[in-house]
């Protein structure tokens, strides 16, 4: 089935992050698993982080114990109030001057209330909220009722997209469960947030968003069943529906108008510190064309792409274009969206 198209553009007021604390090596995080859980498996965990290329993240927790709570400040709906009054300080407004609060993350502070209800209270924000259980192309989802608002003339609309994955992992059941292992590594928590509203000649905009799925019938490829606080891959689900993905959002981009060719910048799917290189190769473009921060702060999941989005416009050239590509193992989903820099 064809991906959902946006239609008209959308203003960037304003964009923000929040990671927690100081980042975290890979080296300190598999010495400290060895130290105070007894994981053995240090070389094998050395080998995914190098073949993933992460080699530090940022985390909420201290893993003091198997079971210790976010550090104050740090638990999920802490981190996206914090990006939000980021990205609100950036826009010149107040959470007051919000029309609608949009969050998507798949790592809540709990299974209800929303944790954007969470976000709503710390932010002292009184108006209309929704969230959505969605991981690395939430944003795309996000982005397509933001543009249904905005078109119906609403004020700003706030999307923060928000994970603590580091919490859904039991460290001491590391050495006998090797999904455990990727996620250990692979994993970064943090905040990210863009809000959006009436577009403005000069103001940077998001010109056209793209939404689409391939995974009826197919197994998910990362899942987390109810009760759990895990989750669990299915590599061999991943590694067939990746570059479909890809192509998929390619060529919804180009339907938008917004072919990766003429891109500036391209942000993909923020899975490793070597998705660059591969996206790079992939599409046949220039590898500094691509931007990729998860060598340094790891998958954060939902907030990914708001977070690369708030590092790189502010150094973009006034007229460029950052084209983003998104992709999801869930249920294997992809989207995207092109940012003119203004």
């Amino acid at each position: 089935m064809a991906p959902w198209l946006s239609r008209g553009r959308l203003a960037v007021l304003g964009t923000g992050q929040a990671l927690p604390g100081a980042p975290i090596s890979t080296d300190d995080l598999i010495a400290m698993m060895a130290q105070r859980f007894g994981f053995s498996r240090t070389r094998e965990a050395a080998a995914i982080a190098r073949r993933l290329g992460v080699e530090s993240r940022h985390l909420a927790r201290n893993f003091k114990d198997k079971g210790d709570p976010a550090r104050s400040g740090t638990t999920n709906s802490e981190l996206a109030a914090k990006a939000v009054q980021a990205a609100l300080a950036n826009a010149g407004l107040q959470p007051r001057d919000l029309a609608y609060l949009i969050g998507h993350t798949t790592t809540p502070d709990q299974p209800l209330p929303a944790n954007v209800a969470n976000v709503a209270d710390r932010l002292g924000y009184d108006g209309p909220h929704v969230e959505l259980r969605q991981a690395c192309t939430g944003f795309a989802n996000a982005l397509m009722i933001a543009f249904g608002l905005v078109a119906a003339g609403s004020g700003p609309v706030a999307i923060v997209g928000s994970e603590t994955g580091s919490f859904f992992f039991d460290p001491a059941a590391l050495d006998g469960e090797p999904d455990q292992i990727v996620n250990m590594v692979q994993m970064g928590d943090g905040a990210g947030a863009v809000i959006v509203g009436t577009p403005e000649k000069g103001r940077p905009a998001i010109v056209a968003a793209w939404f689409g799925a391939l995974g009826r019938d197919r197994a998910p490829g990362i899942s987390r069943q109810h009760h759990t606080r895990r989750f669990d891959h299915d590599f061999a689900a991943i590694r067939a529906e990746g570059h479909r993905l890809f192509d998929a959002g390619q060529a919804a981009a180009a339907l938008q108008g917004a072919p990766i060719e003429a891109a500036h910048h391209v942000i993909p799917h923020q899975v490793s510190g070597r998705i660059g290189a591969l996206a790079a190769a992939h599409f046949a473009l220039p590898p500094e064309r691509m931007f990729v921060q998860a060598d340094r702060i790891g998958n954060t999941g939902s907030a990914a792409i708001w977070i690369a989005l708030d590092s790189v416009r502010h150094n973009a050239a006034p007229g460029e274009q950052i084209v983003i590509l998104g992709a999801e193992a869930s249920k294997h989903m992809y989207g995207g969206f092109a940012y003119r820099h203004a």
